[in-house]
């Protein structure tokens, strides 16, 4: 999801830090009091200088860093958008021929693309639609920012909720107390299915799932909360997530 969404790893980094300050923060303070940034380093292995950083950032609002600063592909595009050589007359990028002299995007490669050969870029920037390239002889921007919505935006955000649900049974499991009770998580599979049965399988499944999907449905609905104004507080969401389990056998093996 990260590559088709041209998340670097530079951006990964970022974001990786900030959640480990959020959640050190709000998480593992001592006797209910906020974690303070000497434990917060100690915690997440960031010097506290580093933590600060991250922290204020936190606290304010927009983006939570800078869209690929650092990758190769949006310095090209930053490049050709703001550098007078690869500029029209009324400050838009030209199109560029994609061999030869200043102004080419053989030479604007060169100049902002680093070690990555400009063939690569090149591709990279077709496959996500920055560009559009005519006869294999110009290439026109289309676009200034590499990132690009691959999906719905909202199937990406419930792709995200489903794998926060999975990880917080999975996570509850690992870790729970001998007082809390465990949390339902369980698989069936089989290493030896053939291909062809495939379709068999598929129908199958989402017969069965969709109607114990909409029993469990119905539970919910008859247990739910009748007051929400009274009640809401005391109220907590449940439910049961099926997923489909699919690799071939190596790798099935291995799960």
């Amino acid at each position: 999801m990260l590559l088709e969404h041209g998340i670097m790893h530079k951006e990964f980094i970022e974001l990786s830090k900030e959640i480990y300050v959020e959640v050190a923060r709000g998480r593992y303070g001592l006797r209910g009091r906020p974690t303070n940034l000497s434990r917060i380093a100690l915690l997440t292995g960031l010097d506290r200088k580093e933590v600060a950083r991250v922290k204020n950032k936190l606290g304010h609002e927009g983006p939570l860093m800078p869209l690929h600063q650092q990758d190769r592909i949006a310095r090209v595009l930053s490049g050709w958008h703001q550098d007078p050589d690869y500029l029209d007359a009324y400050g838009r990028p030209r199109t560029l021929a994609i061999e030869g002299p200043v102004p080419s995007y053989e030479d604007l490669v060169k100049r902002y693309g680093g070690d990555v050969p400009a063939v690569t870029i090149l591709r990279e920037l077709k496959r996500t639609g920055a560009v559009r390239t005519q006869n294999d002889a110009t290439v026109t921007a289309l676009r200034r920012n590499y990132r690009l919505d691959t999906a719905d935006p909202e199937a990406v955000t419930r792709a995200g909720s489903v794998l926060e649900d999975l990880g917080r049974t999975v996570v509850h499991n690992l870790y729970r107390t001998d007082k809390q009770p465990s949390r339902f998580e369980a698989r069936a599979t089989n290493g030896n299915i053939p291909l062809s049965a495939t379709a068999s399988y598929r129908e199958f499944i989402y017969a069965e799932s969709q109607a114990f999907l909409e029993k469990v449905d119905a539970w919910l609905s008859g247990h739910q909360v009748a007051d929400a104004n009274t009640e809401r507080a005391t109220a907590r969401r449940l439910g049961i997530g099926l997923y489909w389990i699919e690799s071939d056998a190596a790798a099935g093996a291995r799960s």
